[in-house]
């Protein structure tokens, strides 16, 4: 009877003891590429277009933990080029890493800046430009070391326009020529739009 007491105190014992947690390991790739998803969440809460001191102060709260000392500096400057927000709406929501490649030491990465804004049917994609990174790692954390921006480029979207069916006036500094685009003289404003018919899916209607 002792011998089977101990026996099933033992069992007890064995079964509910602690085990040491174990840590994933994460490679510096995926660490990489963590740094820079990060990063690209804090854009929307530094405006560029704020005062050089408030302008300097987000920067060094929202992008100091992911961004090394000289080049946040470059940054700080009233009309430096650097990356952020530029209106209330569209901001820039996310960054989606599409390549990250050693370089050295470091990595190369390339990722995309997406942007969104508040319309009708609530905050929809609006826009995109491509950025790209290089990191080092200074201690034992990875941080953004150059950053260059490619070109801004609006996303397709579905828009209605109220206006006249007109032939569009030609810019100025632009070739002239004896053909009428047609397009939208937008009401209240001196906008105008050009519409290609021959996109239609069906045959283009009387105007």
């Amino acid at each position: 009877v002792v011998l089977l007491i101990a026996l099933a105190g033992g069992w007890y014992l064995f079964s509910h003891r602690s085990f040491p947690a174990t840590v994933p390991h994460v490679s510096d790739e995926e660490e990489v590429r963590r740094v820079v998803e990060a990063f690209g969440t804090k854009l929307q809460f530094v405006s560029l277009l704020s005062p050089g001191s408030e302008r300097k102060a987000d920067m060094e709260l929202y992008y100091g933990p992911y961004v090394a000392p000289e080049l946040l500096s470059t940054w700080f400057p009233e009309g430096a080029e650097s990356i952020g927000r530029y209106s209330s709406s569209p901001w820039p929501d996310s960054v989606e890493v599409v390549s990250v490649t050693q370089a050295g030491a470091g990595y190369d990465v390339e990722a995309n800046v997406l942007e969104v804004a508040n319309t009708d049917e609530g905050v929809m994609p609006a826009a995109v430009y491509p950025i790209s990174l290089h990191l080092e790692k200074r201690g034992n954390v990875w941080v953004i070391v150059s950053l260059e921006k490619g070109a801004y480029s609006q996303l397709p979207q579905r828009v209605t326009v109220n206006g006249f069916w007109e032939c569009v006036p030609i810019k100025a500094g632009f070739p002239k020529t004896e053909e009428c685009l047609r397009g939208v003289a937008v009401d209240q404003s001196d906008g105008h739009v050009v519409v290609d018919t021959a996109l239609m899916s069906r045959a283009p209607v009387e105007y």
